[in-house]
């Protein structure tokens, strides 16, 4: 997270309207009524918070969270400190590819969410394809395409 650190201070400068172009295709294609809790794991500064009734952010770069205003807190998205199924919606937007160890993130997504979830997934990453192919696996829905990522929406596969 060193990275986000170094930009903590301009990184809305820098992604704000890119990030809130995904946002809206993701509020469009949910339909999150007001009384659906929403998680936004990768929140950063968590400035689209207001777009959501009840919101909850978390981030693994503490700079990056400092330059927020919303409900935020310091964590990994490896170990989500959430009771089960206490999220109607998980977000994750252009994170996913940070993450230490992706399988593990997806199970605590899947863990914490009740059902509805919106990844988005940088085209350019490295893991690309591994990362769309764990999405896949886990989640039932519809990709859309951003500017410069894949916008996963849909539900959680049911395993049992």
């Amino acid at each position: 997270m060193k990275f986000y650190d170094e930009i903590a201070k301009s990184y809305n400068e820098l992604h704000k309207e890119e990030q809130l172009k995904k946002i809206h295709i993701i509020l469009k294609k949910l339909h999150i009524k007001d009384k659906e809790k929403v998680l936004d794991i990768g929140c950063g500064t968590a400035f689209y918070s207001d777009l959501f009734k009840d919101y909850t952010g978390i981030d693994s770069s503490k700079k990056m969270l400092s330059q927020s205003n919303a409900n935020v807190i310091y964590g990994k998205a490896e170990k989500l400190p959430f009771k089960d199924k206490s999220f109607n919606i998980v977000l994750s937007v252009t994170a996913i590819h940070n993450f230490n160890n992706p399988e593990k993130a997806i199970q605590e997504i899947k863990r914490v969410c009740k059902n509805k979830i919106a990844i988005t997934l940088l085209k350019k990453s490295n893991e690309f394809n591994y990362l769309k192919n764990l999405i896949k696996k886990n989640f039932k829905g519809k990709k859309f395409n951003s500017e410069k990522d894949i916008i996963f929406i849909g539900l959680i596969k049911n395993t049992e």
